[in-house]
Protein backbone atom coordinates (compact mmCIF):
# COMPACT_ATOMS: atom_id res chain seq x y z
CA UNK A 1 0.00 0.00 0.00
CA UNK A 2 1.43 3.49 -1.00
CA UNK A 3 2.01 6.04 1.71
CA UNK A 4 -0.76 7.97 0.74
CA UNK A 5 -3.73 5.20 0.89
CA UNK A 6 -2.44 4.27 4.51
CA UNK A 7 -2.51 7.72 5.55
CA UNK A 8 -6.64 7.59 4.60
CA UNK A 9 -7.00 4.47 6.04
CA UNK A 10 -5.62 5.22 9.41
CA UNK A 11 -7.83 8.78 9.19
CA UNK A 12 -10.56 6.97 8.85
CA UNK A 13 -10.65 4.81 12.00
CA UNK A 14 -8.64 7.49 14.28
CA UNK A 15 -9.46 11.28 13.76
CA UNK A 16 -6.45 12.18 16.06
CA UNK A 17 -3.13 10.64 17.40
CA UNK A 18 -5.17 10.53 20.64
CA UNK A 19 -7.74 8.43 19.98
CA UNK A 20 -5.20 5.72 18.25
CA UNK A 21 -3.20 6.26 21.55
CA UNK A 22 -6.58 5.39 23.17
CA UNK A 23 -6.78 2.86 21.21
CA UNK A 24 -3.40 0.98 22.30
CA UNK A 25 -3.50 1.41 25.65
CA UNK A 26 -6.99 -0.01 25.70
CA UNK A 27 -5.32 -3.51 23.90
CA UNK A 28 -2.34 -2.94 25.88
CA UNK A 29 -4.64 -3.08 28.63
CA UNK A 30 -7.43 -5.95 27.56
CA UNK A 31 -4.85 -8.43 25.79
CA UNK A 32 -1.95 -8.00 27.91
CA UNK A 33 0.15 -6.75 24.76
CA UNK A 34 2.90 -4.54 25.23
CA UNK A 35 2.74 -1.37 23.06
CA UNK A 36 5.04 -2.39 20.68
CA UNK A 37 3.16 -5.17 19.89
CA UNK A 38 -0.19 -3.60 19.74
CA UNK A 39 1.20 -1.45 17.79
CA UNK A 40 2.50 -4.07 15.72
CA UNK A 41 -0.37 -5.94 15.46
CA UNK A 42 -2.54 -3.59 14.57
CA UNK A 43 -0.03 -2.67 11.08
CA UNK A 44 -0.58 -6.14 10.80
CA UNK A 45 -4.54 -6.64 10.77
CA UNK A 46 -4.83 -3.44 8.56
CA UNK A 47 -1.92 -3.97 6.22
CA UNK A 48 -1.01 -0.76 7.26
CA UNK A 49 3.16 0.04 6.97
CA UNK A 50 4.25 0.85 10.43
CA UNK A 51 6.22 4.04 9.10
CA UNK A 52 3.46 5.42 8.48
CA UNK A 53 2.33 5.17 12.04
CA UNK A 54 4.96 7.39 13.31
CA UNK A 55 2.06 10.84 12.75
CA UNK A 56 -0.43 8.90 15.24
CA UNK A 57 1.90 8.27 18.20
CA UNK A 58 1.40 10.67 21.13
CA UNK A 59 4.41 12.05 23.12
CA UNK A 60 2.60 10.01 26.36
CA UNK A 61 2.25 6.86 24.19
CA UNK A 62 5.89 7.28 22.69
CA UNK A 63 7.50 7.70 26.79
CA UNK A 64 5.53 4.74 27.21
CA UNK A 65 7.14 2.75 24.44
CA UNK A 66 10.56 3.89 25.43
CA UNK A 67 10.24 2.68 29.06
CA UNK A 68 9.03 -0.46 27.36
CA UNK A 69 12.17 -0.96 25.29
CA UNK A 70 14.38 0.04 28.39
CA UNK A 71 13.17 -2.31 30.26
CA UNK A 72 13.51 -5.30 27.74
CA UNK A 73 17.21 -4.27 27.18
CA UNK A 74 16.41 -3.12 23.61
CA UNK A 75 18.06 0.22 24.25
CA UNK A 76 20.07 1.88 26.67
CA UNK A 77 18.17 3.92 29.30
CA UNK A 78 18.74 7.52 29.50
CA UNK A 79 20.62 8.75 32.02
CA UNK A 80 18.37 9.73 35.14
CA UNK A 81 19.58 9.68 38.60
CA UNK A 82 17.66 8.04 41.58
CA UNK A 83 15.68 10.15 43.37
CA UNK A 84 17.83 9.80 46.15
CA UNK A 85 21.57 10.49 45.12
CA UNK A 86 20.20 13.71 43.76
CA UNK A 87 18.40 14.98 46.86
CA UNK A 88 21.50 13.90 48.76
CA UNK A 89 23.51 15.86 46.81
CA UNK A 90 21.41 18.99 46.85
CA UNK A 91 21.75 18.91 50.44
CA UNK A 92 25.71 19.86 50.39
CA UNK A 93 25.47 22.45 48.18
CA UNK A 94 25.59 25.96 49.85
CA UNK A 95 23.60 28.43 48.20
CA UNK A 96 24.36 31.25 49.63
Amino acid sequence: MTEFNDSILITKRFRSPTEFSLYIEERVSKERLGYMDAIIDYCYHNSVDIENIGNLVTPSLKEKIQLEAEESNMMRPKGKLPVWYVWKHLTFIDLT
